[in-house]
Order: C-alpha cells, then sequence, then structure tokens
C-alpha cells in the first residue's frame, strides 16, 4: 500500500510540475494587435474610352507588408498563433453612387487565397462590406500572416454605371501571440 501512494504521490506530482511549466510559460507569452489597412482608388472609365465591349468592369490590387507592424517585426522569429478579429471594407468617397452588380475582394499570397464576392450591393460613402469568416477566409488570411511576407489585396468587379470613382478602405485586425523565449 506504500507503495501504491508512493506511485500516486510522484505521478501527481509530476502532472502537476508538467502543467505549472506549461501554464509558466504560457505566462510568458506576449500577446499584441496587429493591424493593417490599405485605401483603393477604384476607377470605373467611361464607356467611351473603354476598348472592350464590358460595361462598368474594374480591377485594383494592394500590397500589404505583415512586417510593417512594428511589434510584428519584433516578434516574427516568436510568433506562435494568429488570431483574425475583423476584416472589413468601407466606403470612403465615391463620385456617384452606383450598383456593384458583381465583385470579388481578395486576400491572397502564393500558397493561400481568403474570397468574398458580392452582387447587386448598391454602394454610396459609408458603405461597409462586411468580410466575414463564413467559407473559412479568415483561417487562409491567419496562414497568410504566418507566412510573413508581403500578400494582395485585391477589388475587382462589374458596376452598373461608367465614369464613377470611389474609394474602399481595406482593414484587417488580428492579434497576434508569440513566445519570446523560443
Amino acid at each position: 500500500m506504500k507503495k501504491l501512494t508512493k506511485i500516486l504521490f510522484v505521478s501527481l506530482t509530476t502532472c502537476v510540475l508538467i502543467t505549472s511549466c506549461q501554464e509558466a510559460k504560457e505566462i510568458l507569452y506576449v500577446k499584441f494587435n496587429a493591424d493593417y489597412q490599405t485605401e483603393f482608388e477604384v476607377v470605373v472609365p467611361p464607356i467611351s474610352s473603354v476598348k472592350t465591349d464590358i460595361y462598368g468592369e474594374f480591377a485594383v490590387s494592394e500590397t500589404i507588408d505583415p512586417n510593417s507592424s512594428s511589434e510584428y517585426q519584433q516578434y516574427i522569429d516568436n510568433i506562435i498563433g494568429i488570431e483574425i478579429n475583423e476584416v472589413t471594407g468601407e466606403v470612403l468617397s465615391i463620385s456617384k453612387n452606383v450598383m456593384l452588380e458583381s465583385a470579388v475582394i481578395s486576400v491572397m499570397n502564393e500558397s493561400y487565397n481568403a474570397t468574398w464576392e458580392f452582387t447587386n450591393e448598391p454602394i454610396t460613402v459609408g458603405t461597409s462590406l462586411t468580410l466575414d469568416n463564413s467559407s473559412g477566409q479568415w483561417d487562409a488570411i491567419e496562414n497568410i500572416l504566418m507566412d510573413k511576407k508581403v500578400f494582395t489585396v485585391s477589388i475587382a468587379g462589374q458596376a452598373d454605371a461608367d465614369d464613377v470613382e470611389f474609394v474602399v478602405l481595406f482593414t484587417l485586425k488580428s492579434e497576434v501571440t508569440a513566445n519570446p523565449l523560443d
């Protein structure tokens, strides 16, 4: 009985120590927000200047460098996880209100791609396009950020009018976890 008690005591002590070591390690984790933005200046040319039959078509892309966040850059070799909190597109200005007959917003690198599709979406100043995680897009963006390389954000589609310009602000908010001891 004494041997069984000793074995149980040693087993219990070992479990407590292992658990405590893991918890102590997690206490040292650093968490910070890494938020990114870029503006798209979308131009739908007048029909007279377009050399195609497609009316109201547009396509614009921008790049984002995750290393532009100073904390991200500081802990780049110690990042152990990224959680996306919000991804949005907001219309900041527009020369005249239009309807997006179809549009695709994409966030991509050479390995991952997150896309959102919109149809018959009215666009006015202040219109906010929610870029949700309905098809696992945020998971793809987390992987893109974990690649720690420049990535591309694009918007392409067709509006119901020509000769219009609008600016869309793309915002990506994330929380990064790093272990400075690794």
